[in-house]
């Protein structure tokens, strides 16, 4: 039988939204009308529970993990369904909570949460590289989100409704659990959705927008209930059926191809500021309470100390990988600059030695012509002159690539072939007392290099100062010319690359560069 999620999903939707628009309508009579709500939501979580578990027979890996947890958990909402159908339409308890029938409902977050990291987990599989840390992250803004979207909502609304219509404290945790694990795992899956870019997008939309689904009826059934209403009107359990039907449909979406390994050098502010704006509305409120001295209710007290927790040890973590990053980019520049300076050793002692042979060789020739064959030592002449204008080209390049006095003497006279091949005059002022640490001088030495020739190419300068010293444990490199000003990295100046490589050794890159008043760069270096 041939796989047509699409299809079947459409028959099925069809079909609940009948059920539904018939349960909310005026044509069947209000036994019948309950009896077709409750057969309705059991029609939407057994079709949620077959759609995961046959798709998840289709795939292995994360693909077939969140399945298989979305199932668990729809399975055991479905169970809670029909011990609810049983209490209302055999038993006769309008509004039976608590419960046994709670005791299945509230496995759908457990499960479903475990199913939303299996899916988040599965990105590296589509071809974007996961991190632990970056999940964990995720989760606990989605904690933080939750708590403090709670803290607002107990504060001006669902507080006073269930403190008066909850009995017990049962009651009351029963009453609240529900709109909580619901926004939590909504929230969890849009800040997924929103750091994800891969093949499971669509997958974690769908899935985000049933759990919403899901969301909207439980706090309308958490306020029924809390208000000691006898009922729930049957339209407030259509979210019960769209959103069971929409996790159905997100077992039932494929992947879409991978993206590949991708590389997102854009910050994206809004993404990251996302959780602390709850946050601090949360914290307003807190304030406003305060000042104002209104009562302030222990659980919302415990939920915001929860979310200061929380965020406590969110920033720990950031701190961590925010420290493990400087590292990587340390070792990553330092890698790079091994490998300039083998490449300079291959070329110099390598080609260059290689193509000096040749050029003597061939001068041996010339000087071995007969008389009279002109044309032939003419010939080998230019081909000698050929292969020292290669060595000289070679020579230069190597240079380039890794200057060898840099590794030989050190800073102190790598700057000053720099200034002696500078096409702008250069004024040295050289405070150094020996070797610094290596990767130090070659940052350096690149900072003066990558300046030197921005003030070539772009300041119109007359004469560019260069002073380096150490001050305090830190080298303090500065050039200033007296050029046009103006410098903007975004011109393509290589100022960004050279705040990178200053960064990555936790040093810091200033440029002051009013327009026309020239140009001062300054680099500071920590040499521990």
């Amino acid at each position: 039988m041939s796989y047509r999620p699409w299809s079947i999903m459409l028959a099925v939707a069809v079909a609940l939204v009948a059920v539904v628009g018939l349960s909310c309508s005026d044509l069947l009579s209000p036994r019948w009308a309950l009896l077709a709500d409750d057969l309705g939501q059991l029609g939407a979580a057994f079709a949620a529970t077959t759609a995961c578990w046959v798709a998840a027979a289709r795939h292995t890996g994360g693909q077939r993990r969140w399945r298989l947890w979305m199932g668990a958990g729809t399975c055991g909402w479905m169970i809670g369904q029909g011990v609810w159908t049983w209490y209302r339409q055999f038993a006769g308890i309008g509004l039976p909570s608590p419960s046994a029938a709670d005791a299945g409902y509230l496995t759908l977050p457990v499960f479903a949460l475990g199913a939303i990291i299996a899916l988040a987990a599965d990105r590296s599989a589509a071809g974007v590289p996961g991190r632990s840390g970056g999940r964990l992250v995720t989760v606990l803004d989605g904690i933080m989100v939750t708590g403090a979207l709670f803290v607002i909502t107990w504060a001006t609304v669902l507080g006073p409704v269930v403190r008066t219509g909850a009995n017990t404290r049962l009651a009351y945790s029963v009453a609240i659990a529900y709109p909580v694990t619901d926004l939590l795992l909504t929230v969890i899956v849009i800040l997924l959705i929103g750091a994800s870019a891969a093949a499971n997008r669509w997958q974690l939309i769908i899935l985000g927008a049933g759990l919403f689904g899901l969301s909207v009826s439980d706090s309308l059934f958490a306020y029924f209930v809390s208000a000691g209403t006898g009922s729930i009107p049957t339209v407030a359990d259509a979210g019960f059926v769209v959103g069971l039907a929409l996790v159905a449909l997100a077992a039932l979406t494929p992947t879409g191809p991978g993206p590949g390994w991708v590389m997102r050098p854009v910050v994206r502010p809004g993404h990251l500021l996302l959780p602390y704006v709850p946050v601090a509305a949360m914290v307003v409120l807190f304030v406003v309470q305060h000042a104002g001295g209104l009562p302030i209710d222990p659980v919302q007290v415990a939920v915001e100390t929860m979310v200061v927790g929380i965020l406590i040890v969110r920033q720990g973590i950031t701190l961590l990988q925010a420290a493990k990053l400087v590292g990587s980019r340390a070792r990553l520049v330092i890698a790079t600059d091994r490998t300039r300076r083998q490449l300079e050793r291959d070329l110099h002692d390598g080609i260059q030695q290689r193509l000096l042979s040749i050029a003597l060789d061939v001068r041996r020739a010339e000087g071995h012509v007969s008389p009279g064959q002109d044309e032939l030592r003419r010939q080998l002449g230019a081909v000698a002159a050929e292969l020292h204008a290669s060595v000289e080209e070679v020579r230069e390049l190597s240079r380039g690539v890794h200057p060898a006095m840099l590794t030989e003497g050190g800073l102190r006279p790598a700057l000053r072939n720099l200034a002696r091949r500078s096409a702008v005059p250069v004024r040295l002022d050289l405070r150094l007392d020996g070797r610094l640490p290596e990767p130090v001088e070659v940052a350096a030495y690149y900072v003066a290099a990558e300046a030197l020739t921005n003030v070539a190419k772009y300041a119109q300068a007359t004469h560019v100062d260069v002073e380096v010293e150490v001050q305090r444990n830190r080298l303090r490199l500065a050039v200033h010319d007296d050029g046009v000003g103006g410098a903007d990295p975004k011109r393509g100046t290589g100022l960004t690359g050279l705040a990178d490589r200053v960064e990555a050794l936790s040093g810091t890159l200033t440029v002051d560069s009013p327009a026309g008043h020239g140009t001062r760069l300054q680099a500071d270096l920590p040499l521990t």
